[in-house]
């Protein structure tokens, strides 16, 4: 049974959360015996690493779990009057000083459905989006944290972030994202990071014609029938005070554009084979994101996915690739650790009748995580589409997909974990395979 948890109270601890059904705690789920890890690392840590994250071996068999932080009391008839991604990152600061001895491994913006009433349910697992009514979408703040594996009593690590948002021009080309990201990189010339960079994400912000952009806004009005503009924003996600002195260095990211017909595993082995050629030497990878890109007829997709604009219309579908983008950080004085070695795992939520909740789909993670004692590079959260032509073949492992002009969308969510090294299932009897991903839904008012 799920714990009874009021609807906007905080996340569970690091070590509620592991003890959740299905967790650490559940002797049916996990071997009485913690395996033993496998050891990617050929080269030992530094006795001073500063802000590079080395997977240490204390780490390895400890469970990992995301928390969610949205806004609350949501108004839909004064979007601009809800509280501020600003505002969940503050609250997310005060959970985190309240744990001990645990590490971010990734922050992300996850898009969540504003339900009847003004509250996110963050239980659910699926959504719709319907065409012809208003649906209400709030972002909210993902952390995904581990236990260190030590028992000092630290408290846990404090986030900042920025914004960086392209110049944008109404007259002729905007500035694109990779110019944006450049012109960042410029001004870190004259000042240090904040902190070690944990996370780096692209997301998409409406266009508010002259009212300008608000990157910080966490509700946003959809309709299927209305034509809307979108500006592609990246977020940077900052550990505060993980040096002594706070770190000068780089960030930057390289696009992989999956062939037709390619899946996402097949698209990440496409991208570890380019690590593994040295490709990245110097830098370290932070994060891996999944990135639909509008599809341009005549336009070559690798210029596709650098712009910063796009519009998605309400007279016919839009199409879409997702892109597979790898953001990467070096840091000056500090050698970075080696070269990984990337895999992925991908987690769904099962259907039996119900769709699975949140919270049972954390166990599985968490459970997955520990008894494998994989390496974690970071975690991302994908809203994918439920039952298009593309999904309904390849299910979540789809890398193209279009927005219908014409009708209802359901979306499900697909967390993907990055690895650095191989990894084997744990048997059967261990960690129970889940049932049969379901590729389409008959009616999507169930959602």
């Amino acid at each position: 049974m799920e714990p009874s948890v009021p609807q906007q109270s905080l996340p569970p601890s690091y070590d509620e959360a592991i003890f959740m059904e299905g967790a650490i705690g559940d002797s049916q789920s996990v071997p009485s015996a913690p395996p033993q890890p496998m050891p990617y690392y050929t080269t030992a840590p530094p006795t001073d690493y500063g802000p590079y994250m080395w997977n240490e071996g204390s780490t390895i068999g400890t469970a990992a779990f995301f928390a969610d932080f949205v806004p609350t009391d949501v108004t839909k008839f004064s979007l601009t009057n809800n509280e501020t991604f600003k505002d969940q990152v503050t609250k997310a600061n005060v959970w985190l000083s309240e744990q001990r001895d645990i590490l971010l491994v990734a922050c992300e913006t996850v898009e969540f459905k504003v339900r009847s009433g003004g509250y996110v349910d963050l239980q659910r697992t699926t959504y719709k989006e319907s065409r012809s009514e208003r649906t209400y979408i709030a972002y909210g703040l993902r952390l995904w944290v581990r236990s260190s594996g030590k028992q000092e009593g630290k408290p846990g690590p404090q986030l900042c972030y920025y914004n960086i948002i392209p110049s944008i021009s109404y007259s002729s080309e905007s500035e694109d994202q990779l110019s944006a990201m450049n012109r960042f990189n410029a001004t870190c010339q004259q000042k240090p990071f904040p902190g070690r960079v944990v996370s780096i994400e692209t997301l998409k912000s409406k266009l508010h014609g002259g009212s300008g952009i608000d990157a910080d806004r966490t509700v946003s009005r959809e309709r299927g029938e209305e034509k809307t503009r979108y500006i592609m924003i990246m977020r940077i996600y900052f550990e505060k005070g993980a040096t002594e002195l706070p770190p000068r260095g780089t960030v930057g990211f390289k696009d992989f554009i999956p062939q037709h017909g390619q899946t996402h595993t097949e698209a990440v082995g496409q991208v570890s084979f380019w690590l593994q050629q040295g490709s990245l030497r110097g830098y370290q990878v932070t994060n891996i994101q999944t990135v639909p890109v509008k599809e341009k007829s005549g336009e070559a997709t690798s210029n596709l996915s650098i712009r910063s604009t796009y519009t998605e219309h309400s007279n016919s579908n839009t199409y879409y690739i997702k892109i597979l983008r790898i953001y990467y950080v070096k840091y000056e004085g500090f050698a970075p650790p080696p070269d990984a070695y990337l895999t992925s795992k991908a987690f769904y939520p099962t259907y039996s009748e119900v769709y699975e909740t949140a919270s049972s789909m954390r166990s599985r993670i968490g459970a997955w995580v520990a008894t494998t004692g994989v390496k974690l590079i970071s975690i991302e959260t994908v809203p994918t589409r439920v039952g298009h032509s593309e999904e309904r073949r390849l299910g979540y492992e789809a890398m193209r997909t279009h927005n219908h002009s014409d009708r209802c969308e359901t979306w499900e969510y697909i967390v993907w974990v990055y690895i650095d090294g191989e990894y084997a299932e744990p048997p059967a009897n261990v960690i129970r395979p889940p049932p049969r991903h379901v590729k389409e839904v008959d009616d999507c008012a169930i959602l």
